[in-house]
Order: structure tokens, then sequence, then C-alpha cells
């Protein structure tokens, strides 16, 4: 396990303080839960929009009018999703 050394806002550090007492966790714990929730989350859309990228670069593409039209069947029977 790799050790990181970083400087954070003095309220940061105070809610810090305030959610680990709040919740009996260590800083570090808590900080290392908030940086793996923000690098799952920004990895999925990463991969999300590459994605789309690579579909497009493949000529994978619809239409504004397709695209338009299956929304407005689905606005019109109620179709959700």
């Amino acid at each position: 396990m790799a050790t990181l050394t970083l400087r954070i806002s003095d309220e940061a550090n105070a809610a810090l303080d305030a959610l680990a007492a709040a919740t009996e966790r260590s800083k570090s714990f808590l900080a290392l839960r908030a940086i793996d929730e923000y690098i799952r989350l920004n990895a999925w859309q990463v991969e999300a929009i590459q994605a789309g990228v690579d579909d497009a670069d493949a000529g994978r593409l619809v239409s504004h009018e397709a695209v338009k039209q299956r929304w407005l069947s689905r606005a019109e029977s109620g179709e959700e999703g």
C-alpha cells in the first residue's frame, strides 16, 4: 500500500474531524473511502465516454431525427426508459 500526503482546507479538515468522531472511524479511513468512491465514479464515466467515442469513430451513430422520433414516440405512449 502506498502513502499519499496532501493538503486540505481548514474547513474540510474540520468537517472530516467531525465525521470521523461521529462515525467512530479514522480520518484516514474516511479519506480513503472518499478517494475510492471518486475513482470508481469517474472511471465509469470515462469508460462510458470512451465507448461513445469508439462508437462514433466506427461510424455507429444515430441521427438526431431518429433520436427525436424515438423520444416523441415514447412520450406519446407513456413508455419510460
